[in-house]
């Protein structure tokens, strides 16, 4: 998926835990920080995402192929849990933006190596093209959601 459907599919998810979650401003600001963190970071691996662009972030691309271990569930298990010892909601947060942007690749044709190392294949469930008209719908219609969410936020009308 494209980093735009990455982004807007997070801030929907963002949008709705901000309005259920029973924790204090600025625990919901960090939580925020640090999904969208793990949103992008995920990407790190690939030098034609928005943050692997980067020439700081070129080593990375060297040692790890794209959608390889950093897209499986326990480089998200063990970076959160990283996190999450220096700031419970750093932590949290950052898993459920990794998840979401796994979620996300998994419905790519492409994939990813969700179990690695215990299971070495790619999973794949919908085999959508990145970029392509479904891909396309879904990036409108999380903007659509995204821009109601915030409004009923900001305005206190929803929920």
């Amino acid at each position: 998926m494209l980093f735009r459907t990455h982004f807007v599919f997070a801030l929907f998810v963002y949008s709705i835990l901000w309005r259920f979650l029973e924790i204090g401003l600025i625990s919901k600001i960090v939580l925020g920080i640090f999904l969208f963190l793990a949103t992008i970071f995920v990407d790190i691996d690939s030098s034609k995402s928005k943050l692997g662009s980067y020439w700081v972030f070129r080593p990375f691309q060297l040692f790890f192929s794209h959608r390889g271990m950093i897209h499986s569930l326990l480089m998200a298990v063990i970076l959160s849990f990283l996190l999450f010892n220096v700031d419970k909601n750093a932590g949290i947060g950052f898993f459920i933006g990794y998840i979401l942007h796994l979620f996300l690749d998994i419905l790519t044709k492409r994939g990813v190596f969700l179990f690695w190392p215990l299971f070495n294949k790619k999973i794949v469930l919908a085999g959508l093209n990145s970029g392509g008209l479904i891909e396309e719908i879904l990036f409108v219609v999380f903007l659509l959601l995204d821009l109601f969410l915030l409004l009923g936020i900001i305005f206190g009308f929803w929920i």
